[in-house]
């Protein structure tokens, strides 16, 4: 009987030991800073937001990932730059989840008017929703697509010649209230073309508030 007891309380030590917390702090503090924990949290909301292209390949890398979510996110260039020089992996996907949980909106970065929102985003690469494109004058433009804007006015005819997307004819997109060059509408030339119009707004022009 003694033995038994003595069996019992053995187990019931070892079971309560088993449940103890092994650490000062629970379980959840650290998750919060397991980079590759947060590497599938951001590429979760990258597929429901943006949707390609597909993160599965380097979630496992968090590093990687971190990087690349920090080059393609539809971010303006001083957020941009901010993710890229942000020291430690962790606590870059842990600003890149911030901003994706936030992006909504996009704004004139001048007078703060609202121009497109995240519905509205088109994706016209494998790459995502982001692209650096060049000029026949050597400029480099970094531009978000969306199928709708709001408050843009158009300045001059559409021109097909240099157009960085074969196709479609381009022209230059004003900002309706402070009259800043936020981009460009493109515009289908041929009836076959889907969409058959989209937006190039310059990461350049937009506000850092997207909420």
């Amino acid at each position: 009987m003694q033995n038994r007891l003595t069996s019992f309380r053995k187990k019931s030590d070892l079971n309560r030991f088993r449940m103890a917390p092994r650490a000062f702090w629970p379980f959840w503090v650290y998750r919060m800073y397991d980079s590759y924990h947060l590497a599938q949290r951001a590429a979760d909301l990258w597929k429901q937001i943006v949707g390609v292209p597909n993160m599965e390949a380097v979630v496992n890398k968090p590093d990687i990932l971190s990087f690349f979510i920090a080059s393609k996110i539809p971010v303006s260039e001083s957020i941009r730059q901010e993710l890229l020089e942000l020291d430690g992996v962790s606590y870059r996907l842990h600003r890149e989840i911030e901003l994706l949980e936030s992006f909504d909106r996009v704004r004139c970065k001048h007078c703060q008017t609202v121009i497109a929102r995240r519905s509205d985003m088109l994706v016209m690469s494998s790459d995502g929703p982001l692209g650096a494109y060049v000029n026949p004058h050597g400029y480099v433009h970094e531009i978000m697509t969306f199928y709708k804007a709001n408050d843009i006015a158009l300045r001059g005819r559409p021109v097909l010649k240099d157009s960085w997307f074969p196709g479609y004819a381009w022209t230059i997109a004003n900002c309706a209230t402070c009259e800043t060059q936020l981009g460009w509408l493109f515009t289908a030339a041929n009836k076959k073309l889907k969409p058959s119009s989209f937006w190039a707004v310059r990461s350049s022009q937009v506000a850092d508030d997207m909420r």
